[in-house]
């Protein structure tokens, strides 16, 4: 019977042991999978809204002084345009990160869906373990291409999509 409840024992750990290391790549995938087919609900299960909101603000934030400081040196005109932007900041934020906003960029890894007139093409992700309670999925990107890179947080036995690390070209083009 020893045998038996230790035997059970160990089964148990290398289940979970198991679950642990593969659940990043399955909770991306399903992920991806809710936003092919637009299931908002599952969508809106899997990604914190109010925190992904508040990490891109904080990042276009940042970024946005940035250029708001390095442009002033030589415009001041220019300066104070970057600094008027971060008052809009907040509604564009608000209606980009949507259920169907992100559905777009599960797929596209872009906020934009169309290029060109055209569909953009569904790209591929990588996971990246960064500790046991977070993993990022970076897009695999042609041409040396920048995409937004997905943060994801442990939610009990699961994970949500938390934050999204926006490349600088994407905030600040020249």
């Amino acid at each position: 019977m020893r045998k038996l409840i230790l035997s059970g024992g160990v089964l148990a750990l290398l289940l979970a042991a198991a679950w642990a290391f593969v659940s990043p790549w399955i909770a991306m995938d399903a992920l991806r999978d809710a936003a092919r087919e637009a299931d908002r609900g599952a969508l809106e299960e899997s990604i914190d809204f109010p925190a992904l909101r508040t990490s891109l603000k904080q990042q276009m934030r940042e970024q946005i002084a940035q250029e708001a400081s390095k442009r002033g040196e030589s415009n001041p005109m220019q300066g104070a345009g970057a600094l008027l932007a971060s008052g809009f900041l907040d509604g564009v934020v608000d209606s980009v990160i949507t259920p169907d906003g992100m559905a777009a960029l599960l797929v596209t890894g872009s906020l934009v869906p169309m290029r060109d007139g055209k569909p953009a093409r569904e790209i591929d992700w990588d996971v990246e373990r960064t500790g046991l309670n977070s993993f990022r999925a970076v897009p695999k990107g042609e041409n040396g291409e920048a995409y937004p890179a997905l943060v994801f947080t442990r939610s009990g036995l699961s994970w949500k999509l938390a934050s999204i690390d926006i490349p600088e070209p994407e905030l600040a083009s020249e």
